[in-house]
């Protein structure tokens, strides 16, 4: 779908030993500290007004998070702020948008346990994002996180029944470096629902955001992504290394675009006026006349 981004040699090794360096003085340490403990991991909370939705949808609430990226900078034992940040917001569903690791699927694997009790038995629902596919072994950690209840979106979509109400939640491959990318696969099984089975609101997630318009184009409401960090370092210059970030929330007509600042850290133990977060995205009535 999008052409994938490739770097110089000369400026992987950089990062490379930039990262090395980090990790030598301690950068995970440090990074845990300063972004990861109680009081620092931000909260950002969003709200989504939807036309005629059911009252048993007022208030469900989503936790999205997204670019862990476990590795050098974060891993096992990393997670207690987000896993208090979670137990006070008890939302009714968490949702991933991709890149759990740096450098490979190793990276994540012994956090299959911390992560699997992390979100408990709330529905899970997660993609992948560029980095996931090194060595193209994701399919390790779909094996490892769905017998505690993942359920990852590739291409496809799945029904939560709430109540009366149903919410439908798509997913793709990442539009970068998955190796098929469907959005009209993904959310073809929510439309072509029986009438009285389809979601009353559409949760399309893509690791990349530049996948939304396409979203919108099929009717999603929302549109969960992370990727670009929020720049991971707003400062002239060095805020434009990274992937293109196009804002925390855009607005494109009926849909609404939330890009996740991330958990994680890529190239180095640093964010600059980037805090790392956690959303909380809940549902409310639109007014009478706004059509959401």
């Amino acid at each position: 779908m999008i052409a994938p981004r490739r770097f110089s040699r000369l400026r992987i090794a950089a990062f490379a030993a930039i990262e090395r360096l980090a990790v030598l003085l301690g950068g995970r340490a440090l990074y845990r500290r300063r972004h990861l403990g109680r009081g620092r991991l931000h909260v950002r909370e969003e709200w989504v007004e939807v036309a005629d939705l059911p009252e048993d949808l007022e208030g469900f609430s989503i936790v999205h998070l997204s670019d862990l990226h476990a590795g050098p900078f974060l891993g096992r034992g990393d997670l207690a702020g987000v896993r208090s940040v979670l137990e006070g917001l008890e939302p009714d569903v968490v949702c991933w948008t991709g890149d759990f690791v740096v450098h490979g699927i190793h990276n994540v694997m012994p956090l299959q346990e911390e992560l699997a009790s992390l979100v408990g038995a709330r529905a899970t629902y997660a993609v992948f994002g560029n980095h996931d596919y090194l060595h193209r072994e994701e399919g390790r950690f779909v094996e490892a996180m769905e017998p505690a209840g993942w359920r990852f979106l590739r291409n496809t979509s799945e029904l939560l029944e709430v109540g009366s109400a149903r919410v439908g939640f798509c997913g793709i491959e990442d539009p970068e470096e998955g190796k098929v990318v469907d959005v009209e696969g993904a959310v073809s099984g929510l439309r072509a629902a029986a009438e009285g089975e389809r979601p009353a609101v559409i949760v399309a997630l893509s690791h990349g955001p530049r996948a939304a318009p396409e979203f919108a184009a099929r009717g999603a409401r929302v549109v969960l992504s992370g990727h670009s960090h929020g720049t991971q370092v707003d400062l002239p210059l060095l805020r434009d290394l990274g992937p293109s970030h196009p804002g925390l929330r855009v607005e494109l007509g009926g849909t609404t675009l939330v890009v996740s600042r991330g958990i994680g850290v890529i190239g180095a133990p640093l964010r600059v006026g980037v805090p790392a977060e956690v959303v909380v995205l809940r549902f409310r009535s639109a007014p009478t006349g706004d059509q959401g």
